[in-house]
Formats: structure tokens, sequence, C-alpha cells
């Protein structure tokens, strides 16, 4: 029978389907252990220079030209973390908002200024091409791991940038991670650092208080601190991402298995209906020939 046939074929077809999203649901959840460890480590890592520098401003008046507002914002860079491949769930559709939703943003706070945007990912490059937004710069092959990210490279760009007043404002779009169920996409303002945000944020932290020396002197351990915790937070911001982004697969592969299982149920029900009645028709064309031959 043709139903048969076609039911038989979509069935072979969800289970095909439904062993590779189990296989990809394995590989992401793997994937996320490693990288949740690198999240927890960056972010002690982070803490720790946000400590020194809070000790550092305690007491002390230090000046850094990364620390500067400028008096009118003219240009915003917005530096874009995101995905280089899709299957997983909304996470590419998150940050793409987050980001027009920024842009907004920016346009309300800052009216008439110019705003720019470097992307680290292959899908909010897309998403950019497909509005027809354009972009200043795109990197769409980085790595699956976010050590070999160029995150020092575009921290300097951006740095150099600012320090010449190419520049006003830089912001970082990314998903920040909390649990393999929760991740939320945020944005950040990077430049120019906000001196009592990063104070509470050490706070927060609940730091140990103490007297520290510093050498060669406090002016020049600042000097040299406050890059780094740029660098620092847009790593943070790169491990987070992926972290999210395999969260997002996981979880986005569990579902589907589960929606493939429940169609291989479905479809096996209504392959044996319909086997029955061909069964059923037959077993009465018989008896009624029989009874015909009588």
């Amino acid at each position: 029978m043709a139903g048969l046939k076609e039911i038989r074929r979509r069935l072979k077809s969800v289970k095909n389907t439904k062993k590779i999203t189990s296989a990809m649901k394995l590989v992401a959840a793997a994937k996320l252990r490693k990288t949740q460890e690198a999240v927890v480590r960056s972010r002690a890592y982070t803490d720790a220079l946000k400590g020194v520098l809070s000790q550092l401003q305690g007491g002390s008046e230090f000046s850094h030209p990364l620390l500067e507002a400028r008096p009118s914002v003219k240009r915003v860079r917005v530096l874009v973390l995101g995905a280089n491949r899709g299957l997983c769930g909304g996470f590419n559709t998150n940050v793409n908002r987050r980001v027009d939703t920024l842009y907004k943003e920016i346009a309300a706070k800052h009216p008439g200024c110019e705003i720019e945007t470097v992307i680290l990912g292959k899908k909010p490059a897309e998403h950019f091409r497909r509005i027809g937004r354009v972009y200043l710069d795109a990197q769409e092959n980085i790595s699956d791991d976010p050590t070999n990210w160029p995150t020092q490279q575009v921290c300097q760009d951006q740095e150099i940038a600012f320090l010449k007043g190419e520049i006003d404002e830089l912001y970082v779009v990314y998903t920040r991670f909390r649990s393999a169920i929760s991740m939320v996409a945020t944005s950040e303002r990077l430049l120019p650092l906000d001196k009592e945000a990063l104070a509470s944020a050490n706070t927060a932290t609940g730091a140990a208080v103490g007297v520290t020396l510093f050498e060669p002197n406090p002016q020049r351990v600042f000097d040299a601190v406050v890059p780094r915790i740029v660098r620092a937070i847009v790593r943070q911001a790169s491990f987070d991402s992926k972290a999210s982004e395999h969260a997002s697969r996981m979880t986005a592969m569990d579902n589907a298995t589960k929606n493939a299982s429940e169609l291989i149920h479905a479809l096996t029900l209504k392959f044996n209906k319909l086997r029955q009645t061909g069964i059923t028709s037959q077993l009465l064309d018989i008896v009624g020939g029989a009874e015909a031959l009588k």
C-alpha cells in the first residue's frame, strides 16, 4: 500500500534524525562541561583584577585615558560576540535582538552619533547582511575554542581607536552564562571604563580587605591593570558566549530528540492501524469470496 510505504519512509527518516540530534546533544553536553570550567576560571581572574584596581583606587586619584569620558559622543563602536553555527535554539536570535535594541538605545541617548560594529561570529554577520546593516569588520571563521579567538588583538585595536579619538564609547554584546538552562543576551559598556562600577563589582565579590604594597609604584601598576581589565572582560564575555551556545544547543537537541520520539510513536500507531485495516479488508474479501462459492 502507498500509505504504508510513505509512513515507513517517514519513520526511517525520523529515526535517523533522532540518532543525529541525540548525538549532538551528547557532544554539546561534553563541550559545555569543559567550557563551564573555563568560565569559572576566567571570572576568578577578572574579579582578581578588579580587586587590584579597587585597592589602587582607594585613597588615590589615579587617572588613565581609558577612564576619561568624552564631553560629547559622536561615534560609538559595538563589539558583538556570536556563534558560527545554528541549531542552538534562540541563542543567535537573542543576540541579534539585543544588538538591535542596543542600536536604538544608543541612538536615543546620543542623537546623531555614528555607530560602528565589529563582529566575532558568522551568524551575527549574516544577520547584518540580511537586514542591510553595514559593519566595520567581521571575523566569521573563529575557532570553537574561545581561547583561540582574536580577542587580544581586537581589544588592542579598540583601545587604540579610543585613545586616538576615533571612537568615544565602546560596547560589547554577548550572552551571559548563568546555568545550563539560564543565559541572558546582554550588553555592557567597555570604554570609557566606569570606576564606580568596577569598585562596586569588586565589593560584591567579597574580596578580602588588607594592606597591599605595589611595586615599582601604584601609578605604574594602575596604568598596567586598566587595559588588562578591558581585555579580561572581553575574554570573559567570549567564554560566557560559548558556554551559552553549548547550553542552548544541548537544550535544543534534547527537545528535538524528545519530539522525534513522540513523532515516531505517533507514526508507529498510524502505521499499525493502516496495516491492520489492510489485513482486515483482505480477510473480508477472502470471506466474501468463500461465501460466494457456496
